[in-house]
């Protein structure tokens, strides 16, 4: 009975730090594209522009955070450096 509750504990605990951690990345995400949405839809032709420059770069990293936070990374480069999955 207390091995059951416990497991369940840790189980509730995982869950939380899962949501915390998907909530942090969100911001961390949003806070990146921002300043490039903003750019992008201005009246301005310079600040369209160089949002058009940034688009990319803030599409990669993107793409490798996202990466990075799903594990899949890590499963890359462990598969470079060992030749094992």
């Amino acid at each position: 009975m207390l091995i059951d509750y416990a497991i369940a504990s840790i189980n509730a605990m995982m869950g939380r730090i899962d949501d915390i951690v998907i909530s942090v990345s969100a911001v961390l995400i949003t806070l990146l594209w921002i300043p490039i949405a903003l750019n992008f839809f201005s009246t301005d032709e310079n600040k369209k522009i160089m949002a058009r420059e940034r688009l990319k770069n803030a599409a990669i990293g993107t793409v490798i955070f996202i990466m990075a936070i799903s594990g899949i990374l890590f499963t890359v480069f462990n598969y470079v450096v060992t030749g094992k999955v």
